[in-house]
């Protein structure tokens, strides 16, 4: 019967991860299309900023899985599990805040140039409609 719960609490749990992680992309995709929509520098900043924070928390989860210690000193429970999973989520914040790889201002970089060359055609296809009418 034990064995039947913990199975049962380990999908539920698995589940509301991988909801939780589509809640986190589709939230990232709003703000990109905004970001990109109010052509808003600051909201670009952190947009790449919570890209770059993403993927530092992706990188430590393949840390984590590729390290686990079943003889740990404290032993591995659904638990500890969770805090993980929300220290390195905020510890990859906290990173990409302060810098991090450098991963966000290439990102901020290329996306503020991809708004301003729309903003260049933009430009250049209501001058040649002001000029052809």
């Amino acid at each position: 019967m034990k064995i039947g719960n913990n199975v049962s609490m380990n999908s539920s749990i698995d589940s509301a991860k991988a909801n939780a992680e589509k809640a986190t992309d589709d939230a990232f995709k709003d703000m990109l299309e905004r970001a990109k929509k109010s052509k808003d520098k600051s909201e670009l900043k952190k947009v790449a900023e919570d890209f770059e924070s993403i993927f530092i928390n992706m990188m430590f989860k393949s840390m984590r899985g590729s390290s686990e210690n079943k003889d740990g000193f404290i032993e591995k429970s659904n638990a500890r599990s969770m805090f993980e999973s929300m220290y390195d989520e905020e510890l990859s914040k906290v990173i990409s805040k302060s810098g991090g790889f450098g991963i966000s201002d290439m990102i901020y970089k290329s996306l503020n140039k991809n708004i301003e060359n729309t903003n260049k055609d933009d430009e250049d296809k209501v001058k040649s409609i002001d000029i052809k009418g």
